[in-house]
This record gives C-alpha cells, sequence and structure tokens, in this order.
C-alpha cells in the first residue's frame, strides 16, 4: 500500500504541475499529497484531502481545485487507477485497478511469513531494555504488561531489518537488596523463634519472604545463627537475589519472554566502569564537592538543580552505575538504545540522559519510553492495590492461574499478553478480569483467534471434499468481485505498512487493532459467501487463495504479538 500511494501521489503531483504549468493553478510547486482512509468501499479505497489543503494558496475553492487535479490526471495512461472521484467539499477518492488486488494477494502468497517484513533495519543493532524488576519479589502485573510490550517491540523492529535485542538489567546491589537481606534475616529468626523482631523500615512484608525463609531453615535449620549479623545478611542477600532471580526468569519463560542477555548492576559496579564514569565527568568539569559530597553539574544542562553522585559516606549514588552501565551498551555497539521504564521512573529520565549527553553520546542515541500503570479490574470493577514492600500485590504467575482456571493454560498467556498489548503504552490500562476469561467474541483475542481457526478450518474441510488446492497462477482471481473481498484484500495490504508505523513510532497497540479489524471483516465475508462451492469450483478455489492470504496474516500478525494461531477452538 506504501508503494501504492507513493505511485499515485506522482500521479497527483504531475496533475497539478500540468495545472500550474497551464496557469490554472495559481501556486508555485506542488505540495506532498496527504492521504486518508475512506469510510466505505462504495467512497473508493484511498482518498486525498489535498484540494483542501490547497484552498488557501491558491486562493480557490476546493472542490474547485479537485476539478482541476482530476482534469490533468490521464486514466487511460496510468492502469493503476481505474477511476476518480470528487466528493464533499473536494475530497478526491480513488479508485484502485483490480489488477492492483490481484497483485497483493500474488504478494502475501510468494512471502507466506516473511510478508509484512522489510530491511528498513539495515541490521543495525538495537537494545531493548525493560522489565528490569528488583530482585527482591515476584513480578507483578506492570512487570507483565511491560514484558510484553518489549518482547512485542523487539518482534517488530527485526521484522523490520533491525538486528534487536532483549536485555533485563538486574539491579542486585544497592539499598533495596541489602534490604532485601534484613527482611529474609527477620523472617528466618522468628521461623526459629525469636520475638519482638519488626521488618526494618523499607524492607518486605510479603508472604514470600516468610516462605523463603522457613525453606532456609528446613534446608539448612539454624546454622546461620552462628554467623556475624553482617555475614548472615550478606548471605541471605545473595541467596534472595538467586531465588527471586530464578521465580522471575520461570515466569518470563511461562509467558514466553526469553531475554537475549541478562545485565548485573553488581557486575557493573565491579568492572570499574563508575569509576570511568567519574573520571571522564571530572574532565569535563561537570562535578564539584559541597558538604562532604560530589555533585553534578545538572543545570549545566537546563535541569533545575544539581544531583549528587558520591554521597558523603564515599559511596555512588544510583545515577552512577546507571550512567556507567549505558556507557556499557554503547561500548558493546549498539547504534540506538531503548529503556522501557515503569510510572515510577518518569523524573528519572531528563537526569539520565543528561548523564548521556555528558558522556558525548548523540543525543537521539538514547530513547526512554514509560509503559504506564496497570490497574486490575475485578468482576464488579473493583481496583486491587498493589505493594511489593507490603506484600499485597497482584503476581504476574497469579494472573495466569487465573486466566487457566477459566480458558485453560493453552489460552492464558495468549489472553493476558493481548490484553497487555491492546492499550497504547503512555496510557493507563484497566484489565478487565471478567472480560479477559470471557470465551466469546466479546474476548478481543478469542475474536482473532477464532478468525485463524476458521480459515484452518475451510481448508479441511477442502481437503475433505476433494479440493485440489491450486497454486494462485492456475487461479482465476478476477472471480474475487465482492465488496467483501476486496475490503479484505485492502486491509492485508495495509499489514507492512502497520508493522513499519509500530515499530518505527514505537506502537505496538496498532498491531492487535489491526488484526482485530481483520477478523471483523472476515467473520461477516465468512457468513455471508460460501467459500466452497461445488456449483462453482474455479470461484471457490480463487475463494480458497483469498482464505489462505488472510489466514496468512492473521499468523504472522499473531505471532508478532506473541500470541497463538490456532488451528481449531
Amino acid at each position: 500500500m506504501d508503494e501504492i500511494k507513493s505511485e499515485i501521489s506522482k500521479i497527483i503531483k504531475n496533475a497539478i504541475q500540468d495545472a500550474i504549468n497551464a496557469n490554472e493553478l495559481p501556486i508555485t510547486t506542488p505540495p506532498d499529497i496527504p492521504f486518508s482512509p475512506t469510510k466505505t468501499p462504495d467512497h473508493g479505497d484511498i482518498a486525498t484531502p489535498i484540494a483542501l489543503g490547497l484552498a488557501k494558496s491558491a486562493k480557490m475553492p476546493p472542490r474547485t481545485i479537485a476539478e482541476i487535479i482530476h482534469k490533468y490526471v490521464n486514466l487511460e495512461k496510468h492502469a493503476i487507477i481505474s477511476d476518480l472521484e470528487i466528493a464533499g467539499p473536494g475530497f478526491i477518492n480513488i479508485y484502485l485497478s483490480n489488477e492492483w488486488f490481484y497483485d497483493t494477494i500474488r504478494n502475501i502468497i510468494a512471502e507466506r511469513q516473511d510478508y509484512g517484513k522489510s530491511n528498513i533495519g539495515s541490521k543495525k543493532k538495537i537494545q531493548i531494555e525493560f522489565v528490569s524488576a528488583n530482585p527482591t519479589g515476584p513480578l507483578n502485573i506492570v512487570s507483565g504488561r511491560a514484558a510484553a510490550v518489549g518482547d512485542t517491540l523487539v518482534n517488530l523492529l527485526n521484522a523490520v531489518g533491525y538486528d534487536a535485542v532483549r536485555e533485563f538489567y538486574v539491579n542486585d546491589a544497592g539499598g533495596q537488596v541489602e534490604r532485601l537481606g534484613q527482611s529474609i534475616d527477620i523472617r528466618y529468626r522468628q521461623t526459629l523463634g525469636e520475638n519482638n523482631l519488626e521488618i526494618p523500615e523499607g524492607g518486605y512484608n510479603g508472604e514470600y519472604i516468610t516462605k523463603f525463609a522457613k525453606e532456609i531453615v528446613a534446608d539448612d535449620s539454624d546454622t546461620h545463627l552462628k554467623l556475624l549479623d553482617d555475614e548472615r545478611i550478606s548471605l541471605f542477600k545473595e541467596k534472595g537475589i538467586a531465588h527471586l532471580l530464578g521465580q522471575q526468569k520461570n515466569t518470563l519463560d511461562r509467558f514466553g519472554v526469553n531475554f537475549d542477555v541478562w545485565s548485573s548492576e553488581q557486575a557493573i559496579r565491579d568492572s570499574g566502569k563508575p569509576d570511568e564514569i567519574i573520571n571522564i565527568f571530572r574532565e569535563k568539569n561537570y562535578l564539584y564537592d559541597n558538604e562532604g559530597a560530589t555533585w553534578f553539574k545538572m543545570t549545566d544542562f537546563g535541569d533545575d538543580k544539581d544531583c549528587v553522585v558520591i554521597r558523603s559516606n564515599s559511596e555512588y549514588t544510583y545515577f552512577v552505575p546507571d550512567a556507567a552501565y549505558h556507557l556499557d551498551k554503547h561500548d558493546r555497539g549498539f547504534t540506538k538504545v531503548i529503556d522501557l521504564l515503569g510510572p515510577d521512573h518518569q523524573g528519572h529520565i531528563t537526569r539520565l540522559k543528561n548523564f548521556v549527553k555528558a558522556l558525548g553520546l548523540p543525543d537521539d542515541w538514547l530513547e526512554i519510553d514509560i509503559i504506564q500503570q496497570v490497574n486490575l479490574v475485578d468482576s464488579e470493577g473493583n481496583r486491587q492495590d498493589m505493594s511489593k514492600r507490603q506484600g499485597q500485590f497482584y503476581t504476574l504467575d497469579l494472573l495466569i492461574d487465573e486466566l487457566a482456571e477459566s480458558v485453560g493454560e493453552r489460552y492464558a498467556v495468549d489472553v493476558a499478553r493481548y490484553f497487555f498489548l491492546m492499550r497504547a503504552n503512555n496510557t493507563h490500562l484497566d484489565f478487565n478480569i471478567e472480560l479477559a476469561v470471557t470465551q466469546a467474541n466479546e474476548n478481543p483475542v478469542f475474536y482473532i483467534q477464532y478468525a485463524h481457526a476458521r480459515c484452518c478450518s475451510i481448508f479441511q474441510q477442502a481437503r475433505e471434499q476433494q479440493y485440489r488446492i491450486k497454486p494462485v497462477e492456475e487461479v482465476n482471481l478476477e472471480l474475487l468481485g465482492e465488496p467483501e473481498e476486496h475490503a479484505l484484500i485492502r486491509k492485508a495490504a495495509d499489514f507492512p505498512s502497520v508493522i513499519l508505523s509500530s515499530a518505527e513510532d514505537r506502537e505496538v497497540h496498532r498491531i492487535p487493532h489491526f488484526l482485530h479489524e481483520l477478523a471483523g471483516l472476515f467473520h461477516p465475508y465468512y457468513n455471508l459467501h460460501r467459500v466452497l462451492d461445488s456449483s462453482n469450483t474455479d470461484r471457490s478455489y480463487a475463494r480458497l487463495i483469498l482464505v489462505d492470504c488472510i489466514q496468512t496474516v492473521l499468523a504472522n500478525g499473531l505471532n508478532l504479538l506473541g500470541i497463538s494461531a490456532p488451528e481449531s477452538m
């Protein structure tokens, strides 16, 4: 479709230029030609409001301009256009020739699982960091949304020719993991009978901490009480990180997300890169000492205040290893880095970008996108509060378990991923459990999957009725003349451009919307028209080719989302 629009744009530009040369349009040069979808097939395949856009500069009524453009488009010279029609105040509706539809069908059949892909990215290396949850508890549904979005974005970028990598940054150093060790220590000692112990401020109260402490007691008894307090807490910190990170990896594997790289904050700290960062900033005169601490001149980059990078106790603030981690990304050869962060990191964006700028990296090298909050809504419309520290949170595993009870393990992940992906990243998401578990057409993911299963069912019936599935070259595509058939092909033709725009704009929700619209065209078509008709086998073969195309596009789209394309439901 993008190629079609490009060709038609040239045709209309040439027509405008001819009108300018004939002194019928009082403008200097033809502008770029905008396009818009038409409301129904009766209004053409695509439309352009170019005449409305020219009205002010040409000082002419837009409908008059549209008539002049129409006059200079020679339809006999341009086989791609079958007709032009002026509508409303000056829209030009464009009807494409049937040959374009046939070429679209041939392309889909020829490319199969590669249909929709392109090489725009030229194998440029991109790193996408997402989830990166602290290893201090199970993954919650907010992390589930980040996992679905990040995984799909990598799929989309790779589909358009980039070499995209999934990366998880493990925050296994700093205050939060120290408090994790302290929290486990308290529960361990309580399990062994000590009283009057309280979780430290900022510690972790979840039942999962108590359960893990009991597992340590079951395995090791009271042997760790022989250690000094600091030694024991340090041991529990390491045990806790390993245990909880292992749980997170298992959850992500269940969710169908497999990271290419797992990076460790502790490893970054141990590598010496934070010291390298400080030396770079000192050499560039971005640091100064005040009140025993070392400050970064954030105000030099337009911020309203400077920030501490080395505390008075000589410890780095989290900004330093974070900046060092991004320098490490650059050193690994990534031409672009995309960080998908949670809503609580909004204030971190400007500072991190300023640190990257201070390192001398290009302004557009680092891109940070916020994945907004997920609110779990129960069957009564009530939202559930989630807090890891207080232990009141809804885990991703629990969500999948609850979905599996209603839709089965086979579809639980499909439903969860679809619901996480169906809204724009920058909007809050209310996850409606009641709708998610509904096994009917009102559940959008089943609506799409059922369209794919229907396509498969048609081919199963064709085999049972002894149809020989013919290659497209042997089929008379001119028999696909119904408006619903043209609408399906028109929508399928948009798939490559939807993938490209979704990848480049980081708008993964466009794919589920596209698939839902395609399924919305296919289901009525299936109900209106018999695909297999023994009284008209030639048309049946043409319709089988069409169904093959729709099945291919649905399967390719679902695959990008990490959702299954079932052959039966």
